[in-house]
């Protein structure tokens, strides 16, 4: 099987817009264990380079997901 960055990122750049939906799913994922990785981190910034499109709250996990990382 695929790589899981792969399949996710395919899935939430399948139509190069990350909608709100699309972020509260990954917040979820990522902030399911109470910690976020660098990996995890580094997958959110590769997601907002490749996208066409975001919406804010994008952003704002991202920021989040740096503050979490201390």
């Amino acid at each position: 099987m695929a790589q899981w960055r792969d399949v996710a990122k395919a899935f939430a750049l399948a139509d190069g817009h990350i909608s709100e939906k699309e972020v509260g799913i990954l917040r979820a994922a990522l902030f399911a264990d109470g910690k976020i990785s660098q990996s995890e981190l580094d997958f959110l910034l590769e997601l907002k380079r490749e996208a066409t499109t975001a919406v804010k709250a994008l952003d704002q996990l991202i920021a989040d997901c740096e503050q979490a990382r201390g």
